[in-house]
Parts: structure tokens; C-alpha cells; sequence
């Protein structure tokens, strides 16, 4: 072979695996990717268009009009978006696609635009953990065999995790595509002598990992990365005395750590101020440590039987694999090998939550535990850890078996026939029940009959190859390799393709109950819907409206107070709600006081009758702007609900201020307010008092909101406990309130920095 021939054969063997994935991903979501509108399928509705084609449609609107999206009115009466993490306005793949839409002319971002983001990350997925088990994996020892690498790769991108649940909370699957190149960085970072590129190249891909939009899923990212660091390093360095290992330790990860949270800024301090102000500040250990059950871990061999999602099934051939990996011999070959099971069990061990001793520990002491619920989500963290256990595994079978091998190797493989005639036999006892019970039982049972069918074939299959395996003569094993990764693509086939899709449909079909109060019909263009269960997450913003809530898990701590405590007929005035769609059959509140409704229409909603009215209570010309005529202090949030539940409380005469200053608790006059005009994140209010006055709008407060009183800044304060408010003089007054996100700039300042910083530094190493 001349020297052109072999580089071309080089070639092909680098991209050949690379191409096996493609194909397996392009089979793997076929009846997604088909243009056929007969076989076409879509991810399954609910909190993938509810929640996340929903904001992608809001960002993309302010996008389209000129705006970047740092606050969106439509929610909570005004919604710091870009602080939420799952608007994920700053993930570069967002941005992207968002630019193509513009550029394209897209009227909304479509249903379609999300599944390609979703499938891309899988691919992402694949080829990052593919890159990971050939480049880093038992670096500086073997390297792992491409059939091996692809066999853990195609385990973590098909598996479980990646194509259930996964896939419908885009955030948390966009974040846990970058886990296994994050892992090659730091290794690289570990390993290397020269590693300040390594440090920046890290730094990068937090970036995109952070902004993608799952704070926790990038928390056990990080401290999945610390302790594998921490590994390795002293695995490269072992030779060096105790002293110097630390500091030198110690010193790259500083500097990486310092690079990491400098070049995320721009996300990272928006986020962590607003969830600092959130629901999410601190759980309690109840709500925090919701997570597996303990029979949940039958789930790592069965599918669809004790639970609809399988997040830690990555097949029965990559876990019989995995277990080969820990064999004494094939330990002296990966010294990693006990990393990733100590990291697995770990994980599995924080997965149970409050079901299992161990979660108690980390969130007592480990930062960031306590800002976070379902604890399931570890299973990223031990699929991963399974998967390169697997690829071990699969490494150890491709290369030469010597006798003591072959024969623990036949050894396991007749266990695994034991195990699958076993499983066989309950299969043939699970059909011959399922003709004697009642028909009602029987589609239960035959789809128990389907799963353990599977797992039947699983063992089967795995205990033939090992036998084959283990008597193989001059068959090569790559074959043998490809008929074991094709039994892999079988299982996770079988078993996940199905799990999270449905037939296409609308995700935003006409709403009969929305219908009414379309924008072009509203009494007045600053009113809001009040969705009391009887629209989707998000709904009435969808199709143009203002609400009172919305759909998103971490909303600002004091305007959930709001809602929560004040009394209904209060909470509607304060937040001039005109509409709303409620399950009751009249709009009379908790409290016992009936609003002044009529009714719009009627229709049903998840299943149950829903109404829409129209709420008719004084002054109907009202517009959203106020000067009470009283300023009461209160000393707590307690005590202002508390003034709120009085007998004829009348919340545009009186105005509530928390610790109130004696300076705000004189301003008690009387006068007019009304909005001028109103945009995302800009308010123009004229206004008249007759003596210093407090103007009060209604609009969430927020601490990056500015005023401006006839040209003048003035600090606007929080008016019964989450509403916009700021002292104005006496006479005709003009304020304008912009949101100013200082947070973003100081945080896209330290951004740009941090990369100039990680430039300058590479640049140096080099020379």
C-alpha cells in the first residue's frame, strides 16, 4: 500500500465511526426527520411546546421587533426572561437559529425549528461521548478500541436518559450533551503540560453547557468534572510530593474554574440575583429531596413497566459489559475504571433524594442542593458512568482473550442464558395469564409482555455473543464487535424510540376559551387574563395576552406571595386582571366576595368545564396606574396580607410598603395616573397629585427597574410587597420606567474580559 493509499485508509478508519453514528441518529428519529405527513411523528406535547417552544415563540417576537428579550410583559406581570435560565436566550445554538429566522422571514419560531435543537443535541450527545471514550478515556493508558467507543456512545445518546424525559425538557437535555466533551477538557486540562488552552477550552464549552439552560443538570456537571479532575490529575501526577501536587492542583483549577464563571457571567449573574429573589432561594428538605423510589433501580434492566420513563436503562448487553469492566483484570488496564463506578453508585445513591440515607449529607453541606428538586436527575451522572464502564467492557472483549478469559467469559455468558430462560419462562407464564384475567387487564399485560420480551432478547443475545466470543476461532472481531453494537441499537431502539413522541399535531390549536378576549377586543390594551386552571402553561401569552401568571418552575419569591396570599378580589384589582378562565362556575374568591363577572364562553379543559368571563369591577376605565390616597407601613409580609384581608381594604385608596421610610409614609395625597404608552420593558406614565405622592403601576417590581419623574432618577420602591412604585412631587408629573438590566451588563462586561483574558493566556502558553 503506497503512502497515499494508507492516508486515505487512515481517513476512512477516523470518519467511519463517525458516519455509523450519523446513521444510527438519522434511524434512530426517521419518523420525525420524514417529510411524509402519514408517518411523521413529533415530540410529545406538554412541557416541550408548553413551556419551551412557548418561550422560544416569546424571544423570538421580541427578536423580530428589535428587542433583546431581558423582559417579557406577557408573564407575571412583567417576568425577568433572560434571568430565567430556561428562556435560554443567550445559548449560542438559540441565538443561531434564532438569527436564521429572522433572516428567513419565519412569522413564529416552529415546532419544527425545536425538533431539529432536540435532535441535534443527541448527535451532539454521540459524537461528544465518542470523542471522549477514544481521545480521553484510559489516557495515558490504552486507547480505547473505535468499536468499544462507539458501542459507549451509542449506549449514552440512545439510552434512556438522552430519549425520555430528557428530550422534552430541552434545557435539561441540551445541558447534558456537553457533559462528556467538558469531560475531555478537563482530562486535557489534568494531563496536560501545557494547559492553559486546555483551561480556556473548558471555559468554553461551561459556557454553552451553563447557558443551555438547566442550572442543575450543569451543577452535577460540575461536580461530576471536580472530583474526576482531582482524579486524574493526581493519577498524571502521582510522582511529584504532596505539596506540589496540591498547589499545582489547586492552581488549574482555579484558574480554570475562574476562566469557566468569568466567561459565563453574562448568564450567571442575572440567574443566580434572580434565583437568589425566587422560589428556588432554598427548598426544604421535603420539597428538595423528592427522587427515585428505592424499586425504581429495577429500572436499569426494565422498561415501561414500573415507570413510563427508563432513565437509567442503557440496555442489558452495555450493562452485562459494564460489570466485565470491573473484573480484576481489566482493572490493571483502566486505572479510571473505579473513578466511574464510585462517581455511578454515588449518583445512584443521591438519586433515591429522601428515600435513602446519603442525599441527607449533600444537602446539608454540599452548595447548591438545597436550591433544587427531583433528584432523579442524577441519572445523567450514572449513565454516564455505566456507559464507560460499557465501553470498557467492550474494549476488553475486542482485544486478545487468552485462555482464563475465554473461559470466564463462557462462564458469564452461560449465566446470562440462565438468567434469560428464567426470564423467558415468566414471559410464557405472563401470556398464559393474560388470557385468563378480564379484557381490561389484558393491554397491561401484554405490554408488560413486550418490555420482558425485551429484556428476554437482551440476555439471550449478549450470553450468544459472549459464547461466540469466547470460542472464536478466525472470525475477526470487528465482526464479532458489529453484531454486539447491532444488538445494542436493537434494545435502546426498541425500548426508547417510541417513549417520548406522538402523532403530529398544533402544538397551539384555536381555543374556544381564549376566543373572546382576543387582543383586538380587550376593554383596554394594558388588562390581563387571570388563568385560575383552566388554560394551558403559558396560554393566553401564546395567543397574544397579558397574565397574571404563567408557566414557568422558579418565579420571583414576593410576587408569588401575591398570589398566594392576597385575597382574590385584591389580587385581580392590583393586577387589573379583566379576564379570567377558571374551572368555577361563578368568580366568587375563597374569601367569600363575588367579583362582577359575565360570561364569555365555555368550553373544557383537560378534561373538566371551564369558563372564561369577563370581570366587570370598578372603575372600569382603570388602566393600570394609581396614586393612593394612603401609605400604610407594614412590618412583614405577614402583616401586609394580613391589612389586605380587612373588611372593605380598598387597594387603590391604600397602599402597603414594608418598612416603609417616614419620608414615603407622608406622601398621602390625592391625584390621577394614566399610562401613556407601554412596550417590553418601558412605561410612560402622565400623572397629577396635589402634594407629593407615591405613583403606583401595575407591573411586577423588579431591582433592575429605573424611573425616571420629569427627567430626574429616582429609585422606585416595592408597593404591597411585588408592585412597581416610585415618589413623585406635587403638580402635573411625567415619569417614564425603563428596565435597565445591570445585571446583564455587568455580567456580558466580566463576559468579554474573562474572554480577552483567555485569549491573551492561550496565546502566551503557545509561544
Amino acid at each position: 500500500m503506497d503512502i497515499a493509499s494508507h492516508r486515505t485508509h487512515r481517513r476512512l478508519q477516523a470518519t467511519a465511526p463517525l458516519a455509523v453514528l450519523v446513521l444510527l441518529w438519522l434511524l434512530f428519529f426517521w419518523r420525525i426527520l420524514t417529510p411524509a405527513e402519514a408517518d411523521r411523528l413529533t415530540f410529545q406535547q406538554g412541557d416541550f411546546t408548553l413551556q419551551f417552544l412557548a418561550y422560544r415563540q416569546l424571544a423570538y417576537r421580541q427578536f423580530a421587533a428589535g428587542r433583546f428579550p431581558v423582559i417579557e410583559e406577557c408573564l407575571y406581570s412583567g417576568h425577568p426572561f433572560q434571568a430565567d435560565p430556561q428562556s435560554q436566550v443567550l445559548y449560542p445554538p438559540v441565538l443561531a437559529a434564532m438569527l436564521v429566522g429572522r433572516a428567513l422571514g419565519w412569522e413564529e419560531y416552529p415546532l419544527r425549528a425545536l425538533e431539529w435543537e432536540v435532535m441535534g443535541h443527541v448527535l451532539l450527545a454521540a459524537v461528544g461521548m465518542y470523542a471522549f471514550l477514544r481521545v480521553g478515556a484510559g489516557y495515558p493508558g490504552p486507547r480505547l478500541r473505535r468499536t468499544a467507543a462507539l458501542i459507549g456512545a451509542a449506549a449514552y445518546a440512545f439510552g434512556g436518559f438522552m430519549t425520555g424525559y430528557a428530550m422534552l425538557q430541552t434545557a435539561i437535555l441540551q445541558t447534558a450533551a456537553w457533559l462528556p466533551l467538558i469531560l475531555l477538557a478537563i482530562k486535557w486540562l489534568a494531563t496536560a503540560r501545557r494547559w492553559l488552552p486546555a483551561a480556556s477550552s473548558l471555559a468554553v464549552l461551561v459556557f454553552l453547557a451553563f447557558t443551555a439552560g438547566h442550572p442543575q443538570t450543569m451543577l452535577l456537571i460540575a461536580y461530576t468534572g471536580a472530583i474526576a479532575f482531582a482524579f486524574w490529575f493526581w493519577q498524571a501526577h502521582r510522582g511529584e510530593p504532596w505539596a506540589a501536587l496540591l498547589r499545582h492542583g489547586l492552581l488549574r483549577g482555579t484558574v480554570a474554574g475562574a476562566f469557566a464563571i468569568g466567561l459565563s457571567a453574562a448568564q450567571l449573574i442575572p440567574t443566580l440575583s434572580f434565583m437568589l429573589a425566587s422560589t428556588r432561594a432554598s427548598l426544604s428538605f421535603v420539597e428538595a429531596g423528592r427522587g427515585f423510589a428505592l424499586h425504581d433501580i429495577a429500572l436499569v434492566a426494565l422498561t415501561g413497566v414500573i415507570n413510563v420513563w427508563q432513565p437509567i436503562y442503557i440496555g442489558i448487553a452495555p450493562l452485562a459489559l459494564a460489570g466485565l469492566a470491573l473484573a480484576p483484570t481489566q482493572r490493571r488496564r483502566f486505572d479510571d475504571a473505579g473513578l466511574w463506578v464510585a462517581i455511578g453508585i454515588g449518583a445512584l445513591v443521591l438519586s433515591f433524594g429522601a428515600n435513602a440515607v446519603g442525599f441527607d449529607l449533600a444537602y446539608l453541606v454540599a452548595p447548591g442542593y438545597r436550591q433544587f428538586q427531583a433528584q432523579e436527575r442524577h441519572a445523567v451522572v450514572i449513565t454516564f458512568a455505566l456507559c464507560v464502564l460499557a465501553a470498557y467492557g467492550a474494549h476488553a472483549l475486542l482485544r486478545p482473550l487468552g485462555r482464563r478469559a475465554r473461559w470466564r467469559l463462557w462462564r458469564a455468558g452461560r449465566s446470562l442464558a440462565i438468567w434469560g430462560a428464567a426470564a423467558f419462562s415468566l414471559l410464557i407464564g405472563l401470556l398464559i395469564t393474560q388470557r385468563a384475567v378480564v379484557e381490561a387487564a389484558q393491554a397491561s399485560l401484554a405490554s408488560a409482555g413486550d418490555r420482558l420480551a425485551l429484556v428476554v432478547l437482551g440476555l439471550l443475545g449478549t450470553a450468544a455473543l459472549f459464547a461466540w466470543r469466547a470460542r472464536l476461532g478466525q472470525v475477526p472481531r470487528w465482526l464479532w464487535g458489529s453484531a454486539l453494537l447491532g444488538l445494542i441499537v436493537f434494545d435502546l431502539s426498541a425500548a426508547n424510540r417510541y417513549t417520548a413522541t406522538q402523532p403530529l399535531a398544533d402544538p397551539f390549536p384555536p381555543n374556544p376559551l381564549i376566543a373572546p378576549i382576543a387582543p383586538t377586543q380587550q376593554p383596554n390594551s394594558y388588562s390581563r387574563v387571570y388563568n385560575h386552571f383552566g388554560l394551558p402553561l403559558n396560554g393566553a401569552c401564546i395567543a397574544g395576552l397579558n397574565e397574571v401568571g404563567g408557566g414557568s418552575p422558579i418565579v420571583l419569591r414576593a410576587y408569588k406571595s401575591l398570589l398566594d396570599n392576597a385575597p382574590e378580589d385584591v389580587m385581580v384589582k392590583l393586577l387589573n386582571a379583566r379576564h379570567a378562565v377558571t374551572w368555577r362556575g361563578a368568580m366568587e374568591t375563597p374569601e367569600g366576595v363575588m367579583i362582577p363577572w359575565f360570561l364569555l364562553a365555555r368550553d373544557t379543559f383537560e378534561g373538566q368545564q371551564a369558563s372564561t368571563y369577563r370581570l366587570d369591577w370598578e372603575p372600569q376605565e382603570f388602566n393600570g396606574a394609581w396614586i393612593p390616597r394612603r401609605i400604610t407601613r407594614a412590618s412583614s409580609a405577614d402583616a401586609m396580607y394580613g391589612r389586605m384581608r380587612a373588611p372593605g381594604f380598598d387597594p387603590f385608596a391604600e397602599a402597603i410598603v414594608i418598612n416603609a421610610a417616614d419620608e414615603l409614609l407622608a406622601r398621602s395625597a390625592g391625584g390621577s395616573a394614566a399610562i401613556e404608552g407601554k412596550s417590553a420593558g418601558y412605561i410612560k406614565v402622565a400623572a397629577s397629585a396635589d402634594a407629593p405622592a407615591l405613583l403606583v403601576v401595575s407591573q411586577a417590581y423588579h431591582w433592575n427597574w429605573v424611573a425616571l419623574v420629569n427627567g430626574r432618577e429616582v429609585a422606585p420602591v416595592a408597593v404591597n410587597g411585588a408592585l412597581l412604585g416610585v415618589p413623585i412631587p406635587a403638580g402635573q408629573v411625567s415619569v417614564e420606567f425603563s428596565y435597565r438590566p445591570l445585571d446583564l451588563y455587568i455580567g456580558a462586561a466580566l463576559s468579554a474580559l474573562s474572554a480577552l483574558g483567555m485569549l491573551f493566556a492561550s496565546i502566551r502558553s503557545v509561544r
